[in-house]
């Protein structure tokens, strides 16, 4: 099986991942909090149990995505800094 995706490609979407996942995080967690601290009992408890699994597992994907960007963004400047290597090597000997 081989999955031809561009690093890039694959940055941008696992970047806008993470942005979107982190607005709808932030936003359930306001209304978490508020639901505590207001004591609304918008939901029955075992609801909120289960939105906590929710907000758990979005903030783990969140973080894989960030962690996705972070090792894709050093392999680009790895790539980059051995291209540069290369054509500076090359300019040195044409000297």
């Amino acid at each position: 099986m081989d999955f031809a995706i561009d690093r890039r490609k694959l940055e941008q979407m696992t970047a806008s991942l993470a942005v979107l996942l982190l607005f709808f995080l932030t936003f359930g967690a306001i209304v978490a909090f508020a639901n505590i601290i207001f004591e609304w009992d918008i939901f029955p408890p075992s609801i909120e149990r289960a939105l906590w699994f929710v907000f758990a597992a979005v903030a783990v994907v969140i973080f894989t995505s960030v962690l996705v960007n972070i090792m894709l963004n050093i392999s680009l400047i790895a790539l980059n800094a051995e291209r540069l290597t290369k054509i500076t090597k090359e300019n040195g000997r044409k000297s």
